[in-house]
């Protein structure tokens, strides 16, 4: 995927990521399909949905961020 540019000023979009801290650690936000299905024990059952990592760029210029879920080939 190139880079976009931005939907807001049209300046230069780069390439990062959103930190989504865990218990223990950092990870990559994911995008999972349908409604979240809350559990007392789990927080939401994940179940086999289909998930893909978010990849997001930000505008050098007004730091605007935009956020795609594509399937990892296409990162």
């Amino acid at each position: 995927m190139e880079e976009p540019k931005c939907g807001k000023c049209g300046g230069e979009m780069e390439r990062g990521f959103v930190v989504d801290n865990t218990y223990g650690g950092v990870a990559r936000p994911q995008w999972a399909e349908g409604d979240p299905d809350y559990s007392i024990w789990m927080g939401v059952k994940m179940g086999n949905r289909e998930r893909f990592t978010v990849r997001t760029f930000r505008c050098t210029t007004c730091g605007f961020l935009e956020s795609y879920a594509l399937p990892e080939a296409a990162h």
